[in-house]
């Protein structure tokens, strides 16, 4: 039996932390075939990423990767919990044996502990009460946590960002009823909140602020062979903010409540503020509750561009995106099930009739007009991208 090492990358960009990451995790379990999921064009928090899914499957390969599928947008945009159940699913399918994941914590007991707090009664319970008082999701987690456990270690790192996937992960395992051998990757150096780089492994966040000041970041990515075009995100943003200046003027209120994310009535706050915001970050700043956190609203502004329907909550994965293989990977795709193959997908061609694979086109489309790259899309009918394996 093959060892198959599945990997959840978003990349926003790939840094000298996801090629330590990456390495590590293969050399520590030797696998047969290693089989990543990346989040593509948009990520989990609610970004427009800063390189491209064609260029994240390229740069994939060229980092030992066999197999690279794509979550698609409506899997992505969405909270931890949803982010993670959506991508075991579809690599559960793919049969991988093994997974690896980066965490602040590299303790699987203390992560598991955790996993069981949050999925009992009593938490859920507590957690209602403080959601009920107004507080934040994570702030409200917190408190209950506080309540349940006085063990110090599990509670100094149970909202750490990586702590937090990673427990979403274990949760994902286990609804699945999948037998899979979990590897913690230990984050080191710069933590995943950090705005300066303070050596060459640094967050993704600080190098999106470096790159928002016009400054190169060629000391903190590895050294690949493709030239990459990296975004400046503040051009993006400044993209995001005219075009839902836009639809919120163009549009009655009655127009977004069928859009995914929209209730509570916050479509009269961003309506409110919208025109009394002079940028996307005041925007996002004026618009946040505790109830409604930055990620959150950075969802549903993309939701909103989108005009993703609220019949999209919580659909289940229906086909499989390869974005691009080796030969060994396209060789290790023949070994799975007939129900699996059938439900691959590897280019959009002849996919005019498929309600799911149009929506996947024309997130890639809004892409390319958020990034100036109007052309991106075509790249939707020319992949999978066949790259080799370097062992070395």
């Amino acid at each position: 039996m093959k060892k198959v090492l599945g990997l959840i990358l978003e990349l926003n960009p790939f840094h000298n932390g996801h090629k330590y990451f990456i390495d590590e995790s293969i050399k520590r379990i030797n696998p047969d075939i290693v089989i990543a999921i990346t989040s593509g064009n948009y990520t989990m928090r609610g970004e427009v990423s800063i390189i491209d899914k064609f260029t994240k499957t390229k740069l994939l390969l060229d980092s030992r990767i066999d197999i690279i599928l794509e979550l698609p947008f409506i899997s992505t945009m969405n909270s931890a919990d949803l982010f993670a159940y959506n991508s075991l699913s579809i690599l559960s399918k793919f049969k991988i044996t093994d997974l690896a994941f980066g965490v602040e914590l590299d303790n699987l007991e203390t992560l598991n502990k955790m996993k069981t707090i949050i999925d009992s009664e009593i938490y859920n319970n507590i957690l209602k009460e403080k959601l009920a008082l107004g507080l934040s999701y994570s702030a409200s987690s917190f408190k209950a946590l506080n309540e349940l456990s006085n063990d110090s270690k599990l509670i100094n790192n149970f909202t750490l960002p990586n702590n937090t996937l990673g427990v979403q992960y274990l949760r994902s395992i286990e609804k699945l009823k999948k037998k899979i051998n979990i590897h913690l990757i230990k984050r080191i150096d710069n933590n995943y909140y950090d705005k300066h780089p303070t050596s060459a492994i640094a967050s993704a966040t600080s190098l999106r602020l470096l790159l928002e000041e016009n400054n190169k970041i060629n000391d903190y990515i590895p050294k690949f062979p493709l030239e990459i075009n990296f975004i400046n995100p503040r051009l993006v943003e400044e993209n995001i903010f005219f075009i839902l200046k836009y639809i919120f003027y163009n549009n009655d209120l009655i127009y977004f409540q069928n859009i995914l994310g929209v209730k509570e009535g916050i479509e009269n706050r961003i309506n409110n503020f919208i025109t009394k915001s002079s940028n996307y970050k005041e925007l996002l700043e004026n618009v946040k509750t505790k109830r409604y956190t930055s990620n959150k609203i950075k969802r549903l502004f993309l939701h909103i561009i989108m005009n993703t329907n609220n019949k999209y909550q919580n659909k289940e994965n229906y086909y499989f995106r390869v974005l691009g293989a080796t030969n060994s990977g396209f060789d290790y795709i023949n070994t799975l099930s007939k129900q699996t193959k059938g439900k691959i997908i590897t280019s959009f061609k002849n996919k005019e009739n498929d309600e799911f694979i149009q929506f996947e086109l024309k997130a890639t489309k809004i892409y390319g007009l958020l990034t100036k790259q109007e052309d991106i899309y075509l790249n939707e009918f020319k992949i999978p991208i066949i790259g080799g394996r370097n062992d070395d």
